[in-house]
């Protein structure tokens, strides 16, 4: 009789699948609660991520609305200098091409003028910005960020509703990225406003010869309160564009979590038939 017919092979085997069973439930268990832990903190960083900016997007569209109202209202638009016959000239102005000595030079008017009729090129010259472009394009500027202004108020509104609300995440995506896109196209129509500022100067160098033969000199002109309203309009764009790009994401993993939903259920429906 051989040692091995001694083994009861029943009881052997079914230890052994008892052992393998248990330590695949092990393993699943396991998983299943690191699975668990993950979960909590992916969704506690996606809370973070999709709560904390949007709330903080409406105030950021309030405060650079108050900071342009100041800067259209009080800040200097231009700053001229030039070398005349009677000496040299420094001059800030203002919205409404108003200065501070209230004062008219003839050679800025020149500069400004707009293009007459039946003119040659030498009796008149035109550099793409008129003064009445310093009274329309701050009206105009301003009645954007007034929009962006009301924007950002009820967006600010809608993000402490949504702390006390449970929303649909899908619902919540679409208002966040619709206000952000709102304020990406309001800084976009502010900037097409402004930007005739910055290409005054390729208008302006390619006259230059025009305004020293009408013994303007050494002319220098600083465009101040057009070019921070383009920065603004700039740091708009970009941190909307985030907020688009965040919730873009956190939509794509809800639609990613929905369609793993769904196959699961169906596989467990196929395994159940």
């Amino acid at each position: 009789m051989n040692y091995q017919d001694d083994i009861p092979e029943d009881d052997f085997f079914r230890d052994i699948r008892r052992i393998r069973k248990n330590s695949k439930d092990d393993i699943l268990d396991e998983s299943f609660k690191k699975a668990e832990i993950n979960k909590g903190i992916g969704s506690k960083e996606k809370k973070m991520l999709t709560k904390k900016p949007f709330l903080k997007l409406g105030v950021i569209f309030l405060i650079f609305m108050l900071i342009a109202i100041l800067m259209i209202n009080y800040f200097p638009w231009v700053y001229i200098k030039y070398d005349a016959e009677y000496g040299e000239v420094q001059e800030f102005f203002y919205k409404n091409f108003e200065n501070e000595r209230d004062f008219n030079y003839t050679e800025i008017d020149y500069i400004f003028k707009s293009p007459c009729t039946n003119c040659s090129n030498y009796t008149n010259n035109f550099i793409g910005i008129q003064k009445s472009d310093f009274t329309t394009t701050p009206k105009q500027t301003l009645n954007h960020f007034y929009i962006l202004g009301i924007l950002g108020a009820i967006f600010t509104i809608f993000a402490i509703v949504e702390k006390f609300k449970d929303f649909n995440k899908e619902f919540v995506s679409i208002i966040h990225s619709s206000f952000a896109m709102g304020g990406v196209l309001i800084s976009i129509a502010i900037f097409l406003q402004n930007i005739k500022f910055l290409s005054f100067y390729l208008v302006f160098y390619n006259n230059f010869s025009f305004i020293e033969a009408s013994n303007i000199n050494n002319l220098i002109i600083i465009f101040l309160a057009p070019v921070i309203i383009l920065f603004i309009c700039f740091a708009i764009i970009i941190i909307s564009s985030t907020v688009m790009k965040i919730n873009f994401k956190d939509f794509e993993k809800i639609i990613k979590k929905q369609i793993t939903k769904k196959s699961i259920s169906e596989f467990k429906n196929r395994r159940k038939q």
